[in-house]
Parts: C-alpha cells; sequence; structure tokens
C-alpha cells in the first residue's frame, strides 16, 4: 500500500492541470467572443442597400449596416476608403464616431467616385472600419457580398441574370460602360 501513496499526488496534480488547462481554454473563448480584444461586425444587407449611381458625376453609393456581434460595446470612429480607381467622397447615414451596444446595427452608405473605369479593381476588397480601444484604434474589414451588375448597360446582356460581381465591380457597373 505504500507504493501507492506517491501516486495519488500525481493523479491529483494532473487533475488540477487539465482542470486548469479547461479553464484557460474557456476563458479565451469568452474574451474572444466579447470583443475586448478584437471587435466584431457582421455585414446586414438594409432596403435599398443596392445603393445609387450617376453616370454624370462618376459617383455612386453601397449602402448596408455593421452589426456588433461582440459581447460589448464598440465604437467606430472612422470607415471607408480609396483606392486608383474608386475615391471616397463621403459616409452617409451615421454620424461617427458612434458606439454600438450588443445587437446594434449602424447604417453606413459610402458615396464613391470612379476616376478610372478601366481599372476598377475585380477582386474582393473589404471596407476598413476603424474602432476604437483603449490601447489605439483597432481596425476591422467588412465584405459587403457580391451585387447585380447594372442590367440596362448594354455590355451586360450577355450574363445571366443571377450574375454576381464584387461589390466595388458591380456598383461602377452603373456609371462606367465596361466588362470586367
Amino acid at each position: 500500500m505504500s507504493q501507492m501513496e506517491p501516486a495519488k499526488p500525481r493523479v491529483r496534480r494532473k487533475r488540477g492541470l487539465v482542470l486548469a488547462a479547461v479553464l484557460v481554454l474557456l476563458a479565451g473563448v469568452f474574451v474572444w467572443n466579447s470583443s475586448l480584444v478584437n471587435a466584431r461586425f457582421q455585414v446586414v444587407w438594409l432596403d435599398g442597400s443596392q445603393g445609387w449611381g450617376s453616370g454624370d458625376t462618376k459617383t455612386f453609393s453601397i449602402r448596408f449596416g455593421v452589426k456588433n456581434d461582440g459581447w460589448t460595446s464598440t465604437t467606430i470612429v472612422g470607415a471607408g476608403r480609396s483606392n486608383s480607381s474608386i475615391r471616397l467622397v463621403q459616409i452617409e447615414g451615421v454620424k461617427l464616431p458612434i458606439t454600438l451596444e450588443h445587437g446594434d446595427t449602424a447604417q453606413l452608405e459610402f458615396v464613391y467616385e470612379v476616376t478610372d473605369c478601366n481599372s476598377v479593381l475585380i477582386e474582393e476588397w473589404p471596407i476598413p472600419v476603424q474602432v476604437a480601444r483603449p490601447w489605439g484604434t483597432e481596425t476591422v474589414y467588412v465584405v459587403p457580398p457580391p451585387q447585380e451588375p447594372d442590367s440596362a448597360n448594354p455590355y451586360y446582356n450577355d450574363y445571366d441574370e443571377n450574375t454576381h460581381w464584387q461589390w466595388q465591380v458591380a456598383r461602377s457597373s452603373y456609371v462606367c460602360d465596361f466588362s470586367p
């Protein structure tokens, strides 16, 4: 029986280590889902999410909601960006900064001017959302789902009505005469 005695502390130690590992794992999952470390957003389509377009000024908009999927409040301090073919003109729909509680949605409308119809990026191009954090600003990227191109544009007669393009290409199709 004296040979069995040393085994009991080892078993207790192993159980303690397993319990500690499980608790650390659960704490990590909690912190990740809470949005304490990283903001968590979901893109939400709203009525009129397709936005509008003006061929005269080569401007278009895309409208969607950004929902706070985290368990804690998150403050959006900025959003949007430009590239060599489209320039962000303004953000409409909400005045930034805005604090979103868990489950709240900010309605954002981005107005862009197409500066070069022939070089609109055809690959996925996410929109950055800047979030205030105690240690600085965090940038989270949201990706609007693909959209339908302008069916009234004669360049798109050959495309199936179920065709969907990346958001910036589809929205540019309303103000440019091109075929990606």
